[in-house]
């Protein structure tokens, strides 16, 4: 199920870049917690689904478990996100909201058809039994790092990049409680892109190692490498 898997995969891809684009034009700032919710969901599944592809590219698909909880979770932020914004946007409220209502119903309901392609997606990992070969499990073992490294650096730029723009945007407000605990969250984020990028470096080093490997036992297998 490579292709359909793909394909799934792919729209998922597709319909959390149209939300998170939709999302800049239509955020409401008169509801923070929303807007972190959507921002986090967004971003994040870009880069979660993105590594997916790359797997299935790979051949190093996601185990069932992994797949499920990423599914699941997906599923559950999403369908949340998207009845957040939606139910904030149909009904009247005693304040004016930032950002252009339609873009913001628009982005909420792709959010739900997201959710939705996804409960399609749990429904077909059940239904998955794929089974590799000796050769195609080694394959795996060694493309399986590269997917790792792929999350890492994604992770480790996304942080580097919070922290620098947190820490530019605060230096020049005088000194107060909110601006210690910008810095201090800034110099926390760029402490976990400089783990990210370690786990990165190293996910690559074992993808080397396990590819020497493969190299080394081929010639001891039947079937020609």
């Amino acid at each position: 199920m490579l292709i359909p898997t793909c394909l799934i995969k792919l729209c998922e891809l597709m319909l959390t870049v149209a939300c998170l684009t939709l999302h800049h034009y239509s955020y409401d700032l008169t509801d923070i917690p929303t807007l972190m919710l959507c921002s986090g969901t967004y971003v994040g599944y870009v880069v979660v689904l993105s590594g997916e592809i790359v797997g299935e590219m790979l051949f190093a698909p996601l185990d069932l478990v992994q797949d499920m909880y990423f599914g699941m979770l997906g599923v559950a932020l999403f369908s949340v996100s998207g009845g957040l914004v939606l139910s904030a946007r149909v009904r009247t409220s005693m304040y004016p909201r930032t950002g252009d209502s339609n873009a913001a119903i628009l982005a909420a309901s792709l959010a739900l058809l997201n959710a939705v392609f996804m409960l399609f997606d749990l429904s077909l990992a059940y239904l998955d039994s794929e089974e590799y070969d000796e050769e195609a499990s080694a394959v795996s073992a060694a493309a399986d790092a590269y997917v790792d490294a792929w999350w890492s650096s994604s992770g480790s730029v996304l942080f580097a990049a919070c922290g620098g723009f947190t820490l530019h945007s605060w230096k020049d407000i005088p000194n107060h409680n909110r601006k210690s605990y910008a810095q201090a969250a800034a110099i926390c984020s760029l402490a976990t892109a400089a783990l990210f990028l370690i786990d990165a470096l190293i996910a690559i080093c074992s993808a080397h190692k396990e590819e020497g490997s493969t190299r080394t036992k081929c010639p001891k297998s039947a079937t020609p490498c």
